[in-house]
């Protein structure tokens, strides 16, 4: 080869190589070549650069929709109540959660709550959600009263909430609240609410009579059953006046006949540990003996056997009955009545329920809880989404606003909660310090509660009779309600 031929060659090769490296796009894709092309000395070099893809498809890439958009998730959240129920200051239940709500969704994008209020029939049963259930379309949360909520519980359809609480959240509620809300490890329920009552006496009824020596005095407003029958049959002038009543015609408010019970420190109504029930014990004998010794003598309302509490309510506004159990909710329908013109105010006092005499002061009634359950879940995506707004609705201060609007208090140890109102203030005081009842008798039951408690009402209504066995009747209904739990466990 002539030095020419070589020559020629080499000019081939060099011209190639430079067509070759100015088609090269590597230095105008990569990140890291970016200073190499703004230190270039060669001004044709920068229309390269600018016309380099990736500039141009980064910010695609980052917006893309299915890369950073929630999965849309509709929770349906039924709470107990009907429209226009308002809080105990006047807000509208529907207004209050709507706004909750509203903020909720913006802080959770992808999350839409359907909520509604869904009342219940006058006989107190969930007859709208039964429907719903039955229909295969429950709600994905349902809040209303524990002893409710439990019959899904009892028909396995409720979910495990455990994971929707941390260890803080768990440790900040009383273990004695949260073990109603349990069926061994499996969180049903949680609860949101409670509250505690006792007794209340219409005071302008002993004045008038000249008998108000004859009440419990302050601070603690104790009294013995010995001293409470002298001044129930001081106080009763029938049909004017009846001291007491109680009323077996339905479930509802058995909690205000067996808060009594606990004036009998032996008697045991339920046995949690052998799940058998032992309300025939020769101390709840004791018990409902001195209860039928009431009606022997005469100092109740008729006809206790069909009342129920709509057709008891009357009595006591009316200020023909001076003293009945569970006052708290007496002194909610005088409120009503004597804000809506309906009745004149009238004065009255919370005691203590009489406890056996020699035996402690009687603990005071705790009120049902409301709770949250949650149907079961397929969709695990959707089961966290709800985990995530119970957790959020659960806290102190949600809890509290929903307490304080039913006129309870949270059940939470950790949550600011103060109270002038003495249907409040009081019992929680006495709760305090001579302890508390759970008079709904529900806890360790592992179902067929609610079946109980309709068995409960029929043994109440052959109590509330004429020479009735008390004995045979108590006896009768352990043995209906130890096969009623047999049979469904």
């Amino acid at each position: 080869m002539t030095r020419k031929s070589v020559f020629l060659l080499m000019t081939v090769l060099t011209i190639i190589g430079t067509l070759l490296s100015a088609c090269q796009p590597a230095a105008t894709v990569a990140p890291t070549s970016a200073p190499a092309a703004t230190s270039a000395p060669a001004p044709t070099s920068a229309p390269a650069a600018t016309s380099a893809p990736a500039a141009t498809e980064a910010p695609t890439a980052t917006s893309a929709p299915t890369a950073t958009q929630p999965t849309p998730i509709t929770i349906t959240y039924w709470a107990f109540g009907s429209e226009g129920a308002a809080m105990t200051d006047g807000t509208l239940w529907a207004d209050w959660y709507g706004k909750v709500f509203k903020q909720y969704q913006q802080d959770h994008p992808g999350v839409t709550i359907d909520f509604a209020l869904k009342g219940y029939d006058a006989s107190g049963s969930t007859l709208v959600v039964d429907t719903a259930v039955a229909a295969g379309t429950p709600p994905d949360i349902y809040f209303d009263t524990k002893f409710r909520v439990k019959k899904y519980q009892d028909a396995g359809l409720l979910d495990d909430l455990s994971p929707a609480l941390t260890a803080a959240d768990t440790a900040a509620y009383d273990p004695a609240v949260l073990a109603g809300s349990k069926n061994g490890n499996v969180l049903w329920s949680i609860p949101a609410d409670g509250g505690y009552w006792n007794m209340i006496v219409n005071t302008d009824l002993f004045k008038a009579a000249g008998l108000t020596d004859l009440l419990p005095k302050a601070p603690d407003y104790t009294w013995t059953t010995d001293e409470f029958m002298k001044a129930c049959q001081g106080i009763n002038k029938p049909p004017k006046v009846y001291c007491t009543a109680f009323f077996a015609g339905s479930t509802s408010m058995d909690s205000a006949t067996n808060e009594w019970l606990a004036g009998w420190p032996d008697c045991k109504f339920y046995d949690a540990a052998t799940q058998q029930y032992t309300v025939n014990s020769p101390a709840c004998v004791e018990a409902f003996t001195f209860l039928h010794g009431i009606y022997d003598k005469g100092l109740m309302v008729p006809g206790a056997a069909g009342l129920i509490d709509d057709t008891t309510d009357p009595y006591w506004l009316s200020q023909q009955v001076a003293i009945l159990d569970q006052g708290n909710w007496y002194d909610s329908i005088t409120k009503k009545g004597v804000a809506s013109n309906a009745i004149k105010p009238f004065n009255y006092i919370f005691v203590q329920v009489p406890n056996k005499t020699g035996t402690p002061v009687t603990p005071v009634g705790m009120s049902n809880p409301d709770v949250w359950g949650v149907f079961k879940q397929s969709d695990p995506a959707k089961q966290k989404a709800i985990y995530d707004l119970i957790q959020f609705m659960q806290k102190p201060d949600m809890a509290t606003q929903i307490a304080v609007g039913w006129g309870k208090i949270p059940v939470r140890t950790d949550a600011t909660f103060q109270s002038s109102d003495p249907a409040v203030a009081e019992p929680l005081a006495a709760a305090r310090k001579f302890g508390s009842y759970d008079p709904y008798f529900v806890n360790g039951v592992p179902c067929g509660y609610n079946d109980v408690r309709q068995a409960w009402a029929e043994a109440r209504q052959a109590f509330w009779q004429n020479n009735a066995n008390i004995q045979t009747v108590l006896d009768d209904f352990v043995k209906r309600a130890d096969g009623i739990v047999a049979a469904c466990k």
